[in-house]
């Protein structure tokens, strides 16, 4: 069968990307009929990865990426865990460029666009890890995966810069649409990829919705749906098409539940905080000294004031820079 999750990271700030990752992973076990007797991710890759913090260093830490990073801790856990998978995926990416065509492929043109995400001349990467520390332990993972036989067999990402996604905005008059779309078309992918295996599918309660029914007859109307639940912070669903069922689960706290969803949630923090160092390193080329930012909104108001007159000078307009939602 194949456990997937889908997380976002992004969704608040009035700066910087949006981004929404996919993680899945197989193992050999058949599909359950309770969410209850589904295999735990953590407890079968436990020599690789703990939800925890390892204090001697040894294994992979991942779960919600707010308990894997925060500024204070910095990017030095997530980093390692993320490159990590994305090397079981896609192989070794020896640039940032690179670990972004391998996760988000899509996303190359519309970061080009944006000057604030070109890389410096002097970019390191990995940005606070070493290469030979991601590679010792993304051999170990290997090394793991194959002795339990569970494979991450993928690691995607949907990244989205302030253009696009404004552009986005307009056209939807949504923000909550504009995230379940993005969504959407990971589990367009998954469904594509793996509906005759037993495909489970963990998502993170999107921009606070309750009810997905709808919105999944209207995407994916090749397909029969059921509605099992939807209550308690939990909606739960079935997708039915040509023999094949595809169980699709919303819930508060997924990345807690579902080890898929913490790796996406993972993901998706991690690509975001790389392309906002590139951000305020570009900003501080400008404006030497200027205070970085996470883009979020009482930092970020205070950020778009600080570089005012330097945007005029260089002609940025609002819709490329800011978030219009």
């Amino acid at each position: 069968m194949v456990i997937a999750g889908i997380d976002e990271a992004g969704y608040g700030p009035v700066l910087g990307p949006l981004a929404v990752a996919c993680a899945a992973f197989q193992v050999p076990d058949p599909a359950p009929d309770s969410l209850d007797a589904l295999p735990c991710l953590w407890q079968r890759l436990r020599r690789a990865v703990r939800p925890n913090r390892d204090r001697t260093g040894r294994r992979l830490h991942v779960n919600d990426s707010k308990l894997v990073y925060s500024p204070a801790a910095g990017l030095k856990e997530l980093e390692r865990s993320v490159l990590a998978f994305s090397s079981v995926v896609h192989g070794a990416s020896p640039t940032l460029d690179q670990a972004i065509a391998a996760m988000a492929p899509d996303a190359t043109a519309e970061l080009a666009a944006h000057p604030w995400y070109a890389p410096q001349p002097d970019e390191s990467f990995p940005i606070a890890q070493n290469a030979a520390t991601v590679r010792i332990a993304a051999n170990a993972l290997r090394a793991e995966m194959d002795r339990c036989r569970c494979a991450c067999v993928h690691l995607a990402a949907r990244i989205v810069p302030e253009r696009q996604l404004n552009r986005m905005f307009e056209a939807t008059g949504n923000k909550a649409s504009v995230l379940f779309s993005l969504a959407a078309g990971h589990l367009d992918t998954l469904l594509r990829t793996f509906a005759d295996r037993g495909l489970v599918v963990f998502c993170d309660r999107q921009g606070g919705r309750e009810h997905y029914g709808r919105l999944l007859r209207l995407m994916f109307e090749d397909w029969a749906l059921r509605v099992d639940r939807e209550i308690d912070g939990t909606s739960e669903y079935v997708l039915q098409r040509g023999g094949h069922a595809v169980r699709l689960v919303f819930m508060e706290k997924a990345e807690g539940r579902c080890m898929a969803v913490a790796l996406a949630s993972m993901a998706a923090k991690y690509l975001r905080e790389a392309l906002m160092r590139r951000f305020n390193a570009w900003w501080a080329l400008h404006l030497p000294g200027i205070a970085p930012t996470a883009g979020y909104y009482t930092d970020g108001m205070r950020f778009l004031n600080d570089i005012q007159a330097k945007r005029l000078e260089l002609g940025i307009p609002d819709g490329e820079l800011v978030r219009s939602r």
